[in-house]
């Protein structure tokens, strides 16, 4: 549906009431800017970003987990800010020439839903980028997904929380016939070439192949 963000400053765009901002859907904690970032992303663009914690530490989780960063925001991306002792989070709406529209929760540190929470504000480019602590935005994006198979004759695939493919970094090791990966998110490090996967509406990292070894996944067809 497409919304006139000039004639709706000042109105709620969300739906609390709907399952983006409920459990099992959204488990975050309900009146705060990470919930509220979390539930505007699935509830605009069927994403689930996945972080938990402090709004301070969804910017580098995001990142790390593979999500596309930006220093500026665009469309359908959450500002992140590392100031204070918990950070905030914003949802960018839209952005056309020097406006940036955006909604938010938990101003006011109540922990609870308030009059404000959701509503639509605008703000200049100019002034947006000079707002204190922020460290960039994570784009909210629907990857294009190809379906791989798991060639492994174990068919076991182990994901990881980030591109740096270590032990420690380790979410789980899954068995499956075939896999979700992100079009184009291949990237070589070290000897091993390494994809984004999209399972359990989260996303990992896997090793795709290990160069001069046999491959874990091969494209479909």
């Amino acid at each position: 549906m497409s919304i006139n963000y000039e004639k709706s400053l000042g109105k709620r765009l969300a739906n609390f009431n709907s399952k983006y901002y409920k459990p099992p859907v959204n488990t975050a904690s309900r009146g705060q800017c990470v919930w509220y970032t979390q539930g505007r992303a699935y509830e605009k663009k069927g994403i689930k970003i996945g972080a938990r914690g402090n709004a301070k530490d969804v910017y580098q989780s995001c990142k790390k987990s593979g999500f596309q960063v930006s220093k500026y925001p665009k469309p359908n991306s959450i500002a992140c800010f590392n100031g204070g002792t918990y950070g905030h989070v914003k949802y960018v709406e839209h952005v056309i020439a020097n406006t940036v529209y955006f909604t938010e929760a938990n101003l006011n540190a109540d922990n609870k839903i308030s009059a404000d929470d959701g509503v639509l504000k605008k703000m200049s480019l100019e002034s947006w980028m000079k707002q204190s602590n922020l460290q960039g935005h994570v784009v909210v994006k629907k990857e294009q997904l190809i379906t791989f198979e798991v060639v492994k004759k174990n068919g076991k695939l182990g994901l990881y929380k980030s591109s740096s493919i270590e032990r420690k970094n380790k979410v789980k090791t899954i068995k499956a016939k075939t896999v979700k990966v992100v079009a184009g998110s291949g990237k070589v490090k070290d000897d091993r070439e390494l994809v984004k996967v999209l399972y359990a509406n989260c996303y990992y990292w896997a090793i795709r192949k290990t160069i001069s070894k046999k491959q874990q996944l091969r494209r479909e067809g």
